[in-house]
């Protein structure tokens, strides 16, 4: 059985998001009372919220493809305070936060093997679901040995998720690759991760 990956990149330049460690009311809907403890004790508590923000995005994305059609909800995310676990009710993922100067991002995953993952800055003139695509595009092309320009990222209409549209896939020349695969972006970084 394929395992399932979620990721998730923050842009933590981003002004719009500078004091919401600040906001207590923001913090206690995003975290649960141990987590809300641990950015207020936090020597970068900017950097730590976002953090255990995009480790409970990561991890929805992988229960959503376990049970589709769930709604997000940040505080039924639970991080571990080594940041190397996410659990939403019954269900353990690993988890891996990993930190740039200008970002922080998360995979959560669920079943066997290790993820390829990258962050890099977009192009600023490429849009930011086209640069996901081609991130993980180029990742797994190097991962496999195949040729990118074989390789494209697709969602199909599946009505038992909330867009209407199944998370993305990998194709090989038109046929479904046994890869799961998670886009993130925001801001000017794309990141991606497979497994």
């Amino acid at each position: 059985m394929m395992g399932h990956v979620g990721n998730d990149v923050v842009d933590l330049c981003d002004p719009h998001i500078a004091g919401h460690f600040e906001r207590s009311r923001f913090v206690a809907r995003v975290c649960g009372a141990e987590e809300v403890a641990r950015v207020a004790a936090s020597d970068d508590p900017h950097r730590l919220l976002w953090s255990l923000f995009a480790a409970k995005e990561a991890g929805y994305k992988v229960v959503a493809k376990m049970t589709p059609g769930i709604a997000f909800s940040p505080r039924r995310f639970i991080v571990n305070a080594a940041s190397t676990r996410v659990t939403h009710d019954q269900v353990e993922l690993w988890l891996y936060v990993t930190h740039g100067q200008e970002w922080v991002h998360a995979i959560a995953g669920h079943g066997e093997g290790e993820p390829v993952w990258a962050v890099e800055r977009r192009d600023a003139a490429t849009g930011e679901s086209v640069a996901a695509r081609d991130l993980a595009v180029r990742l797994a092309a190097g991962r496999l040995g195949l040729a990118p320009a074989t390789l494209s990222v697709d969602r199909e209409t599946d009505r038992r998720f909330r867009d209407d549209l199944a998370p993305p896939g990998m194709l090989h020349d038109g046929q479904r690759l046994a890869v799961d695969v998670s886009l993130s972006h925001d801001g000017p970084w794309v990141a991606c991760a497979l497994l």
